[in-house]
């Protein structure tokens, strides 16, 4: 079990852990490579015209830097990425560091929405489909985004499970 040690309170009860299984890009991050190679062509046009000077290569700079790197650091933070079930939460945690990235209250949840593939590895999402469309909304509303595990092995058993501790009355 990849869970640090300093995750769980006091009282609290492992239900389950696992770790993303895949890093593959999602939608999101398809949109910002292609950004960031639109942004790029555009400063290479103008830098070829060599009539804007040095300006054109800080443009695709600027862009590489908006566009790509929140792809690399959320692939990064994937990777680092460990998620456990509790009696009282669902957490996402940071295997290397230990610090807990974001947790919830199970009563504060809505419904876990489980998304699997033909593997059985999938996404478990809160409230929503956890498809596109809630990418897109949570992307742009950064502060209330949604929690979700991401390329999780067997999907529809972690999100059986969480409706099941969702159900029963927390322990004191």
């Amino acid at each position: 079990m990849d869970l640090p040690t300093n995750v769980l309170l006091p009282g609290e009860q492992l239900l389950w852990s696992g770790r993303p299984q895949r890093f593959a890009l999602d939608g999101t991050d398809w949109y910002r490579l292609a950004f960031g190679v639109v942004w790029v062509t555009l400063g290479l046009v103008f830098f070829a015209h060599g009539r804007l000077g040095f300006f054109p290569v800080v443009w695709a700079v600027g862009g590489l830097l908006i566009a790509w790197v929140p792809v690399a650091l959320r692939q990064r933070a994937l990777r680092r990425a460990v998620y456990a079930v509790t009696n009282w939460r669902v957490v996402v945690a940071d295997r290397v560091s230990g610090a807990t990235r974001t947790s919830a209250y199970l009563g504060a949840l809505p419904p876990p929405v489980a998304q699997a593939g033909a593997d059985g590895v999938g996404a478990v999402s809160f409230g929503g489909s956890g498809g596109f469309l809630d990418a897109m909304v949570s992307a742009a509303n950064t502060r209330s985004a949604p929690m979700k595990f991401v390329a999780v092995p067997d999907a529809e058993r972690v999100r059986d499970l969480i409706a099941q501790a969702q159900t029963r009355p927390p322990a004191a």
